[in-house]
């Protein structure tokens, strides 16, 4: 199992939601208004010198759903980036 971690501008939500109904991925936390900087996504802090906002979802998923999610990620930033999309994978070992 892993914890994985997506870090978005506000703008793909939808799509990341999408997707998770898409493929049947019910449990997750989505923190709906995040600021910061990263590259690919530049600095958003919700104020008039750096707009905009991000958004951050968390969800535990192993095998194939995984593998699935990563493979999406990778394929959107394959691709030319629109948005900044960021995915954070970290091994699940308990979940109370």
């Amino acid at each position: 199992m892993e914890f994985l971690i997506l870090v978005c501008s506000s703008t793909l939500q939808d799509e990341i939601l999408n997707y998770f109904e898409a493929h049947q991925i019910t449990g997750f936390t989505r923190l709906a208004q995040a600021t910061g900087s990263g590259q690919g996504g530049g600095t958003r802090m919700s104020d008039e010198i750096w707009p905009g906002e991000n958004a951050v979802f968390m969800v535990a998923l192993a095998g194939d759903k995984a593998a699935g999610l990563k493979k999406w990620v990778r394929s959107y930033r394959s691709g030319p980036l629109r948005e900044g999309l960021k995915l954070f994978t970290l091994p699940l070992t308990e979940v109370i």
